[in-house]
């Protein structure tokens, strides 16, 4: 880190803010004369002015004026570059220094810098309208020296240097940011000749010089240190030192992947490549970039800055191959390639899916699966488990006890994939598999998010109470239950618990289950308005209590797909009070799922019959089921005009 500056320009007590210098005129422009002029002699010794015949204002009048001579004959004297004496010399100046004017510049002495000349050129005028001595740059230590890089000139004084160009005048360097500028080759550097003059009283104190291909911008924490190149517009862009990025902390750094270079910044870094110019990453986007593998990872260089104010007060920013995105509930998650583009048909963050909660997950070595608990996720292979992997991962479960364990209740399925990947969302998850199809799934959560956001492919009619039975692909009989309530900020879930579809899994969106031998569930969306079992348990549905006569029509006549009541017992018709008093209960309590029956539609024949959710939790013949105290506590909170949407998730979802 380079030292601190000695002095803040703008601040110095002897001379106020620093002005900018302004352009040198024709007649003041350095010459190589200057250049040229002879070593000065020997400077007196301290020990002249502690003679004691001499007092000290005696021992000024003495040593300066007779220095200030010796100096000048050097010069030529009369007929030397410096010219005639315009007036005896005169002292008493700061710090007890003396000057006397020449017909081409001033010869200024100091017991500690002896007798240095100032050329009236450009140098000198920029220094003597700054205040001369009395500046913050104070008195001359060496003389003027030009045959730099340009044709350029400088002059070196107490506090600073002057550095003099044909493009920028004369303008003075000090500090830590003149130093910083002389590691990096001075004028024949990066950046070039300074431009104007340092600007300090910045933000924490700092102070910010401007060259010609760069600034270099001084802390107190961050040191000098340069912006140049491409980064160094971008930065100012960025509104500089008072930006997202705040001081450098360091040089530029190239040589990256893709012939890229970056400069760390207080609050980030700054990062090139010639496919994207110069973009700055920052905060929680910047650290999960970093530990992906920066510029190497499969995001690559970003193409942008990060841009907020996203739904939920997320931000995003784009990289080459993809974005991160960030939200307060989910952190900073990669998003690329098929999975995402799929993730952008749906609506981006704006989707029921949400936010991405994880990155991108790539095939299981060893034929292995995984699944996702609410507080962890187990792994199974077949060197770690003696059973298949979906029983092995249960047995776990079970002896960490269940969903009471430190991994809680699972919140997907079981993955098992070789070759497939699959990304997590806020609620669901998209798999993609090697022959190209990205597969969408859901979770209870989601179900409610895609209420309130569109992402339905059938209606639910503002129904105060929605419920879900979803299964994640066709002839799959399991089912997620679960019932989404209407609240003033929109749907949210209420409750969720695993179920059993039709033993032949749900029938194709648009097409009629037909006979239950069929032993399909229908697709859609269905209102349920009565209830039936063998005791209210309380509700506001129209409940049947079920008796020996207790039938559902099943046969092709005026009963079908209707409750009546009959001592024959005929199949197809369903003898209801069987079902709910035989040792499997099923019928004990159930509700009436309206497909193929109005309210929602005319009764078509041999469409469909007896669609009920009931307890006895088992794969049926087109029904749903649960255990016996989900299907009261659904009886006991629903209302006639309550919906259930059911199917395949890909079916059910947009």
């Amino acid at each position: 880190m380079a030292p601190t500056p000695t002095s803040t320009p703008s601040s110095d007590s002897s001379s106020g803010p620093t002005p900018t210098p302004t352009a040198a005129s024709p007649e003041v422009t350095p010459t190589a004369t200057a250049s040229a002029e002879p070593t000065p002699s020997a400077v007196p010794t301290a020990d002249a002015s502690k003679d004691p015949a001499v007092n000290g204002g005696a021992a000024v009048v003495a040593d300066g004026p007779a220095a200030i001579d010796e100096k000048w004959k050097a010069l030529g004297g009369p007929t030397g570059s410096y010219g005639a004496a315009l007036a005896p010399a005169v002292c008493e100046l700061a710090a007890d220094g003396c000057k006397r004017d020449f017909a081409g510049g001033s010869i200024y002495w100091t017991s500690a810098t002896g007798a240095v000349a100032v050329w009236n050129g450009a140098i000198g005028g920029q220094w003597k309208r700054l205040g001369a001595e009395s500046s913050w740059l104070k008195y001359p230590v060496s003389s003027e020296s030009c045959g730099l890089p340009g044709g350029g000139c400088s002059q070196a004084f107490q506090s600073g240097t002057f550095y003099w160009s044909a493009a920028n005048g004369a303008v003075p360097l000090s500090g830590g940011i003149g130093l910083r500028w002389s590691q990096i080759g001075g004028a024949a550097g990066r950046l070039g000749y300074p431009a104007g003059a340092m600007t300090c009283g910045l933000v924490e104190g700092g102070c910010l010089q401007h060259f010609e291909r760069g600034s270099i911008a001084w802390s107190a924490s961050a040191g000098a240190w340069d912006v140049g190149g491409a980064i160094a517009p971008r930065w100012a862009e960025l509104a500089g030192q008072n930006g997202g990025l705040g001081y450098p902390v360091g040089g530029e750094l190239c040589g990256l992947s893709g012939n890229g270079c970056s400069q760390n910044f207080q609050r980030g870094t700054m990062m090139w490549s010639p496919g994207t110019g110069a973009q700055p990453t920052w905060g929680g986007i910047r650290t999960r970039w970093v530990e992906l593998g920066s510029e190497k990872s499969g995001l690559g260089y970003p193409t942008g800055r990060e841009v907020c104010g996203l739904t939920r007060s997320g931000c995003y920013q784009g990289f080459q191959r993809g974005a991160m995105m960030w939200s307060a509930g989910t952190g900073a998650q990669p998003t690329w390639g098929a999975i995402r583009t799929r993730w952008a048909e749906l609506g981006f963050e704006n989707s029921w899916l949400g936010y991405p909660t994880g990155r991108e997950v790539c095939g299981l070595p060893g034929d292995g699966c995984s699944q996702d608990f609410e507080r962890a996720t187990i792994f199974w292979s077949p060197s770690t488990g003696a059973q298949p992997a979906g029983g092995a991962i249960r047995v776990y479960y079970n002896q960490r006890g269940n969903g009471a364990s430190t991994l809680g209740y699972p919140n997907s399925p079981e993955y098992c994939s070789a070759a497939g990947c699959r990304q997590y969302y806020q609620w669901g998850w998209l798999d993609w598999e090697p022959d190209g199809r990205v597969t969408l799934h859901v979770t209870p959560v989601g179900y409610c998010e895609a209420i309130n956001r569109g992402g339905l492919r059938y209606d639910t009619a503002g129904a105060k109470r929605v419920s879900f039975a979803i299964a994640e692909r066709y002839s799959s009989t399991p089912v997620t239950f679960a019932t989404c309530l209407k609240g003033d900020s929109g749907y949210h879930l209420e409750w969720n618990v695993p179920g059993y579809a039709g033993e032949s899994g749900f029938a194709w969106a648009g097409v009629a289950t037909g006979p239950t031998i069929n032993k399909y569930s229908p697709t859609g969306s269905f209102t349920v308005s009565d209830a039936f079992g063998l005791g209210n348990p309380g509700t506001a549905l129209n409940y049947i209590t079920l008796n020996s006569y207790s039938r559902w029509g099943g046969r092709l006549n005026g009963n079908y797909n209707k409750y009546f009541e009959s001592s024959a017992d005929v199949f197809p018709d369903e003898n209801m009070w069987y079902y709910a008093t035989r040792p499997s209960h099923d019928y004990r309590q159930g509700v009436v799922i309206n497909y193929n029956r109005p309210p929602d539609s005319p009764i078509v024949m041999n469409a469909g019959f007896a669609i009920f959710l009931h307890a006895n939790r088992v794969p049926t013949w087109g029904c749903i089921s649960l255990l016996e105290s989900d299907v009261t506590r659904f009886i006991r909170s629903a209302v006639p005009g309550d919906r259930i949407v059911m199917g395949v998730g890909g079916d059910v979802f947009r």
